[in-house]
């Protein structure tokens, strides 16, 4: 099955939050903060009157709120911050014996960490929530660590029993959570999860599992309150189960199927998230392709290609503003941490440096500045040779591209030894290569490591696995390059 990175990655964690628009982001942090500092004169007040039972209940609501502005800054981009209040709000929720909390907190400090790539404070986090779980046999705790360890052995690649019996586990729990959006859990996505998981991880998809997740998934999406939830889950389903049919050659019914979700996609469109849909549509288009190809249907595998070039131009097109803005929420964010900082050193120097305080600041604002003109023209240029690439066939201008790309002398060094001759060899018995998955496999043969790899492209590790995955099965057997 051709997957993006996005459905392979992205749902792996169960219960995310949709990432809001920046300005609602930081909306949000002033909302909490504002709300925490109510409920830290008052948890000093309680101290001071020594009352207990009043403290007790305020340092639970701080904590909730801690925890709340730990999760909206890791949206925000504020790993540090957002682990720093996490870890307080946790320690609150251990004082008071309420695991079920803390487990919470440790969930999504995880989910930070696992949002940037870093499986390795992820995997000391998850041997805390395994300590946890052994101490707490709450459903929420269970959940919890089950849910992590999934999303986790599915980063680096564990064994597939291991990930599916993490799956299964995650499932078990949350059906024993009786009030499971409280906690923004939307256990729809666990089931469509776990089919995924025997349709990427086996070969040949195991298609009887896939079939009973599926149908789980599609009954829980239909308990779902908000319309635009249920309608974004019934796409994902109707897409896996058009790919069910087409592993079980029922074409007419898989053909059927992916119409469906076309049709459901333009509902979406009207309500939701622009860029996903065609991420989505993009999908369908590939399924298409495919189908009409193994049946000989060329005229209409044609049609559905161009469509699919069409909606990958625009897809580049959004994901490069998408990147400016990524750009700009930086550039908003350091700018406001510095004039904070400023604002704080002007407090204590006023009077013998108020004249030096405001050089500084406009001095780092201009700096500022010119960085982000310089980070956009850079991305600028680089679309531009993306773009310039896509219709660049010979093996040797990519990798000449690609090393023109590379700041590491030894990646370099490395892929300039690749045998071309030999690469091009090795690459006949794949169907379907595209220009960007030969830069992949051109740093696979030159020996680098994933986590290598990904540094180059400037991705996460996952994506990478993720990529040399659905490469290696356009090849029709085991290969040099796995």
């Amino acid at each position: 099955m051709v997957m993006s990175t996005k459905k392979v990655i992205l749902t792996l964690f169960l219960g995310l939050l949709a990432v809001s628009a920046n300005g609602q982001i930081h909306r949000e942090l002033d909302s909490l903060a504002a709300v925490m500092k109510e409920l830290e004169v008052e948890s000093r007040k309680s101290k001071v009157e020594s009352d207990k039972s009043k403290g007790e209940s305020v340092d639970f609501a701080l904590a909730d709120v801690w925890r709340r502005y730990a999760f909206t800054a890791g949206k925000a981009g504020l790993t540090e911050e957002a682990q720093t209040y996490a870890l307080q709000a946790q320690q609150v929720f251990l004082d008071h014996g309420e695991y079920g909390m803390a487990s919470l907190c440790l969930y999504e400090r995880c989910i930070a960490y696992h949002s940037i790539g870093d499986t390795a404070h992820m995997a000391q986090l998850l041997g805390e929530l395994e300590q946890l779980a052994a101490r707490d046999t709450s459903a929420l705790t269970q959940y919890n660590y089950y849910a992590i360890r999934f999303a986790y052995l599915a980063a680096v690649e564990a064994d597939v029993d291991a990930i599916t019996e993490a799956g299964r586990n995650s499932i078990a729990a949350v059906e024993r959570i009786p009030d499971f959006r409280k906690y923004a859990i939307m256990p729809v996505w666990l089931y469509y999860n776990q089919a995924l998981m025997y349709d990427l991880r086996y070969s040949p998809p195991l298609t009887d599992s896939i079939d009973k997740y599926l149908t789980l998934a599609q009954a829980s999406a239909m308990t779902e309150p908000a319309l635009l939830s249920r309608q974004e889950a019934m796409v994902s389903i109707g897409d896996e189960r058009a790919w069910l049919l087409y592993y079980n050659k029922e074409y007419a019914r898989a053909e059927a199927q992916m119409q469906e979700v076309l049709g459901l996609l333009d509902s979406v469109e009207a309500h939701g998230s622009h860029a996903t849909v065609i991420t989505e549509r993009g999908e369908a288009y590939t399924f298409f392709v495919e189908l009409y190809t193994a049946q000989g249907r060329y005229d209409r595998a044609l049609e559905y290609q161009q469509l699919l070039t069409e909606n990958n131009k625009e897809r580049y097109s959004l994901d490069r503003q998408r990147v400016l803005d990524e750009v700009q929420t930086r550039y908003e964010v350091e700018k406001k941490e510095l004039t904070i900082a400023h604002q704080r050193t002007a407090i204590l120097f006023l009077v013998i440096a108020a004249a030096l305080v405001l050089i500084a600041v406009l001095a780092a604002l201009i700096a500022l500045s010119n960085r982000k003109r310089r980070i956009e023209e850079e991305l600028y240029a680089k679309a531009l040779e993306v773009e310039t690439m896509r219709n660049v066939e010979p093996l040797e201008v990519l990798r000449n591209h690609l090393l023109s790309q590379i700041k590491q002398p030894l990646y370099r060094e490395a892929i300039g030894m690749v045998d071309m001759d030999r690469f091009r060899q090795s690459l006949l018995p794949a169907e379907g290569l595209s220009n960007m998955d030969k830069r992949y496999l051109l740093c696979f043969a030159a020996g680098l490591t994933p986590e290598q790899v990904a540094e180059i492209f400037h991705v996460e590790p996952a994506s990478v696995y993720t990529v040399r995955y659905r490469i290696k099965k356009k090849f029709p057997s085991k290969n040099a390059f796995f």
